[in-house]
């Protein structure tokens, strides 16, 4: 008897579990040379994951970015840490992403089928630009209407979008100007994600195994 009423709770946690649903919030804040980058993760309105980019500086010297973090999980202290992102740094991960893409058969399948699931709660982007000159302004605001545009056509084929999207440019003829913010949020259950990583998984054990680089320079 006490067995069944374990494996009975054990049930009813996994498909709570399953249920659960994540909020990401997302809010981007860009004001001339300030920048500050925020991603919170709650599960049942409780924050268990917060990170914040306060600032992201272009150090000249060695032409990376660089970005103080903070990161904090339920209720750790944060950690806060600087971390360069250099060009050498961006291209290692651009190689890394081309060979994921490249051996993982199926991975768009995957990914579309899990952004399905994905819903979109949120999401506003207003921005203030200005050159100095007017007619650069104009063409500028066109190009950027242009961009959100794209964006918010790519996120509503792939996801689902519970609220119309809050899009403005606010055009500044009179001076140099470039104020950006952006907030957006997104949810999905966890037995969806679950499903998705349990699917990449099967795919990447049966990638085709890469050549390795002194087997290569042998052949060649």
């Amino acid at each position: 008897m006490i067995w069944m009423i374990v494996i009975g709770a054990l049930i009813l946690l996994g498909l709570f579990i399953i249920i659960t649903k994540v909020n990401i919030d997302i809010s981007y804040r860009h004001n001339q040379d300030d920048d500050l980058l925020e991603v919170k993760v709650s599960l049942w309105r409780m924050r268990v994951y917060t990170f914040s980019a306060p600032v992201i500086k272009l150090d000249e010297d060695s032409a990376s970015l660089l970005v103080e973090e903070e990161q904090k999980i339920g209720m750790m202290e944060s950690k806060k840490k600087k971390k360069p992102i250099t060009p050498e740094l961006i291209l290692e991960d651009l190689r890394w992403l081309r060979d994921f893409l490249k051996h993982v058969v199926g991975l768009h399948n995957i990914v579309r089928r899990f952004l399905k699931k994905v819903s979109v709660n949120r999401f506003t982007w207003h921005s203030d630009i200005g050159v100095g000159d007017a007619a650069h302004t104009a063409q500028l605001a066109g190009a950027i209407w242009a961009l959100k545009g794209s964006i918010i056509g790519i996120i509503g084929n792939s996801m689902r979008m519970k609220f119309m999207p809050k899009l403005s440019i606010d055009p500044q003829f009179q001076g140099v100007v470039s104020h950006t913010y952006l907030s957006c949020m997104f949810s999905f259950r966890i037995g969806h994600a679950i499903v998705a990583g349990l699917m990449l998984l099967k795919h990447w054990r049966r990638r085709p195994k890469m050549p390795k680089a002194e087997s290569v320079e042998k052949n060649m």
